[in-house]
């Protein structure tokens, strides 16, 4: 894997349109765009925190358990995305740069894990410099992001799909995320990792979970100090750990 971004990582373009109301063949790459933006503010906020938290420190397992469920849920994203563009109308656009092949970022998101797992289990063998080095999938992740994003215009979609049948297919991806996500992990992720100055019409959470997002938020107590946001007032968080 090779790649000419270094960290931080950019995060991609988007735009502050409400896309619940723009044709969903246009909305496509800018729904995509800020959720894997949620993910790249994650990955960049372990590379600058590993340093911080090193063995001995009462935030480490808090950090572990941070890196472990943002990792898990990259891996279930990428997974995703192959899904999304493989079984439907959409194969028919499933180049190398709509739907690229992630398997080897994978194999290195899932060695990762393991790596973190064994620091949950025994946190004096904790490296940070081991970790920093398990992020290097980040550069050419976010490369192939970026062409993704690029290639997906309504110009190449609107040709082979409607505006109503991709929007039932969004609607299935977003539920088949639900589904295999820890969801007390995933709301106040995403909340607290979205930048509110690029749209303020995204996240959707749903009805439900905004009365008990403060006690959502507890399933997971010492994570959100990592966000770059908290999670409840959207204030932007410095990397100070506590």
């Amino acid at each position: 894997m090779s790649s000419t971004l270094t960290y931080p990582l950019p995060v991609l373009p988007s735009i502050p349109d409400d896309l619940e109301h723009l044709d969903s063949r246009y909305a496509l790459p800018h729904l995509m765009a800020l959720m894997k933006n949620t993910l790249v503010r994650g990955l960049n906020r372990v590379h600058a925190c590993a340093p911080l938290v090193i063995v001995g420190h009462p935030a480490l397992l808090p950090f572990l358990d941070y890196v472990r469920s943002l990792l898990a849920q990259l891996n279930l994203h990428l997974e995703e995305d192959s899904t999304f563009f493989s079984a439907n109308a959409l194969a028919e656009v499933a180049t190398t740069e709509t739907n690229p092949d992630t398997t080897t970022i994978r194999k290195s998101i899932i060695s990762l894990t393991s790596l973190v797992s064994a620091w949950i289990l025994d946190e004096s063998n904790y490296c940070s410099s081991a970790l920093c080095e398990g992020l290097s999938f980040g550069p050419p992740l976010v490369t192939v992001m970026q062409a993704q994003i690029r290639a997906l215009t309504p110009t190449l979609l609107s040709p082979i799909i409607s505006h109503l049948d991709l929007l039932e297919l969004i609607t299935a991806s977003v539920g088949r995320i639900s589904e295999h996500s820890d969801m007390t992990f995933l709301l106040p992720f995403i909340v607290s990792h979205h930048d509110r100055t690029t749209s303020t019409h995204w996240p959707k959470i749903p009805e439900g979970c905004v009365d008990m997002f403060s006690t959502l938020i507890l399933n997971h107590p010492g994570c959100w100090q990592f966000a770059p946001y908290n999670p409840l007032t959207n204030e932007i968080q410095s990397l100070i750990v506590n």
